[in-house]
């Protein structure tokens, strides 16, 4: 049998660290959790409750010097946490508008780890 081969990750957006408190509803409960990530495609944040994949979200994201905005989104993965990962849930940005996407964009193109590290 042949040996496996790691592929490289294949994402359409980069994506760039991020740290402060989102604000997000899961139908009419608001919560919070930690950014950790952030995309044009959507974030990652830290809970320690994440909600199930398939759920639907609206969050209230604040990036350094751009306008607030509030999107809905999609849990797309969830993390359970433990020894090497906390618990979180990454979210997929479904109604971004060109000019939020934007946003983003020029956020992450400021912020983004250099490709390979």
């Amino acid at each position: 049998m042949a040996p496996a081969t790691m592929q490289p990750e294949h994402r359409e957006f980069r994506r760039a660290p991020l740290s402060g408190t989102v604000r997000f509803w899961e139908w009419n409960q608001a919560r919070t959790a930690q950014a950790r990530e952030v995309s044009g495609g959507g974030l990652f944040v830290e809970t320690p409750s994440p909600m199930a994949e398939g759920n639907h979200v609206t969050v209230r994201l604040e990036l350094p010097g751009a306008r607030g905005m509030t999107v809905l989104g999609r849990v797309v993965r969830t993390v359970h946490g433990g020894l090497l990962a906390a618990a979180g849930m990454g979210i997929r940005f479904l109604d971004l508008s060109p000019s939020q996407r934007r946003s983003i964009l020029d956020f992450v193109e400021r912020r983004a780890l250099p490709q390979g590290a």
